[in-house]
């Protein structure tokens, strides 16, 4: 049987040097982002719901307000795919290779930067050579503000992602920096200039999915899209 994933990356956080891997994963289901090759980054040495509980989560996802293990409104159950994956890794049912490798196995294919954890947890050049003969790509990154990134990390990765942002505020710091964003609003917000109602959205009825759209692949230029609060934790908000 072929994998059904790989590691293509095991070092230091970026973040903050702990032990991390990035797997992609080739084989998805996803409804709503449709056939992509899905992306884990975790910590190498910890299951991911125990790295929540601790803290350590801070590795792949950096001071994101919206991890669990800060009462969080993350709609990832931690407990789920990324400890499947997690632990298939464990079992050695991963193979390494490199971005470069997987690259030409995944040709033609658009990749999703960060199913977990936040992509700027690994270096750019991960990304940069996993995503080289993809037809498309999403990602997103609430680490574009932290100041402790390197700046060439910081364009490296934000030429392929977008701002992951919560209000108005932050929308207008993300534009101010160059940066298209992804932005969750509230069903009484209006979508503002240059802004657009996502096209997997419930409420644009689900006409595409991330797959088929692709618009979140971001640099600076192009309206930014955004969405309604949903999920479980969407009261939270």
């Amino acid at each position: 049987m072929k994998p059904t994933g790989y590691v293509i990356y095991r070092g230091p956080s970026v973040l903050d040097g702990a032990p991390i891997v990035v797997i992609p994963i080739v084989k998805s289901s996803n409804r709503k982002t449709g056939d992509m090759v899905q992306t884990y980054i975790l910590r190498s040495d910890i299951e991911p719901h125990k790295a929540v509980k601790s803290g350590e989560d801070s590795s792949i996802c950096g001071d994101c307000r919206h991890r669990p293990s800060k009462d969080g409104t993350c709609y990832v159950l931690t407990f789920q795919g990324p400890l499947v994956v997690f632990r298939t890794m464990q079992r050695g049912r991963y193979p390494d290779a490199t971005p470069s490798e997987v690259a030409r196995l995944i040709a033609g294919r658009m990749v999703r930067l960060g199913t977990y954890g936040d992509p700027m947890a690994a270096p750019f050049t991960v990304w940069q050579d996993l995503t080289l003969h993809a037809s498309g790509r999403t990602g997103y990154s609430h680490q574009w503000d932290n100041p402790v990134i390197p700046a060439r990390q910081w364009r490296g990765v934000m030429d392929l992602c977008m701002a992951s942002v919560d209000n108005n505020n932050e929308a207008v710091q993300a534009r101010d920096a160059g940066l298209r964003y992804f932005r969750i609003r509230r069903a009484d917000e209006p979508v503002g200039k240059k802004e657009f109602i996502c096209p997997a959205s419930h409420e644009a009825g689900k006409r595409l999915t991330c797959s088929t759209c692709g618009a979140c692949n971001g640099g600076s230029r192009g309206a930014s899209p955004v969405i309604i609060a949903h999920g479980s934790k969407a009261s939270a908000f």
